[in-house]
């Protein structure tokens, strides 16, 4: 009895575990694309760097403001573009030491993009942001 009850305990335990995010710097890259977040987090508290390198765009460089809410961080993008400030909201599933993109159908009001809905988000694991060595 013992010894299911002790298997039982670890069984719940994983299940009810998420994935862990870990301070550091992720990258995405998806043909000439490519996307760095350099991060901590503190508690489920996430800040840091985040920068967007699309092929013939304008690169976006702006900062991270982000919650862990168990397997999926959320915050606000806020970034210079074009010569304008902008604020989106951004999303990922955690992984292991991946993050998969949220997407989805996105909303405008002032200078700031919203999910339209946020509860049905897709988590695109095709183009992973994986952990690298953070390079300064």
């Amino acid at each position: 009895i013992f010894v299911f009850f002790l298997l039982f305990s670890i069984l719940v335990a994983e299940a009810q575990l998420p994935d862990s995010l870990s301070s550091g710097c992720y990258s995405q890259i998806a043909g000439h694309d490519t996307a760095n977040l350099q991060m901590e987090n503190k508690g489920g508290s996430v800040s840091g760097a985040l920068s967007y390198n699309i092929f013939q765009e304008d690169r976006n460089d702006g900062t991270l403001q982000g919650e862990m809410s168990g397997d999926i961080l959320t915050g606000w993008y806020l970034f210079k573009s074009e010569g304008i400030i902008s604020v989106r909201r951004v999303a990922w599933k955690i992984k292991g030491s991946e993050l998969w993109p949220g997407t989805g159908e996105m909303i405008e009001k002032n200078d700031t993009m919203f999910f339209s809905l946020p509860g049905k988000l897709q988590y695109d694991n095709t183009r992973a942001y994986k952990k690298v060595d953070c390079i300064l």
